[in-house]
Parts: structure tokens; sequence; C-alpha cells
């Protein structure tokens, strides 16, 4: 488990979009979702309950 993947997390936790997440830790959008992807596949577990485009 990576450091960076779970400041990822609770960036996301705290903020609710991957968009604003990314500017915040300086990385793409598409970072972001990779990172929570690769915690979520690593914890077996869904973190985000995602409606299109947004994570809830």
């Amino acid at each position: 488990m990576e450091l960076r993947n779970l400041k990822t997390f609770q960036t996301a936790a705290e903020l609710l979009n991957f968009t604003k997440v990314g500017e915040r830790l300086n990385f793409t959008q598409p970072t972001i979702t990779t990172q929570i992807q690769s915690l979520e596949q690593e914890l077996n577990q869904q973190l985000f309950m995602r409606v299109g485009k947004k994570p809830i």
C-alpha cells in the first residue's frame, strides 16, 4: 500500500471531486483515478460510489 495513494484517498474524501484533487496534489485527473482504483483493488473494496465522473 503506497502512502501516495492513501493521501490521494484522503484528499478525495474531503473534496469529492477527482479533478480538484488532482489540482491540489499536482496530478492529472486520470492519475487520481488510477491511484484510487489501485487502492480499491488492493483492498478489494469500492471506496467511492461514482455518478458519472463524480465520486459520491
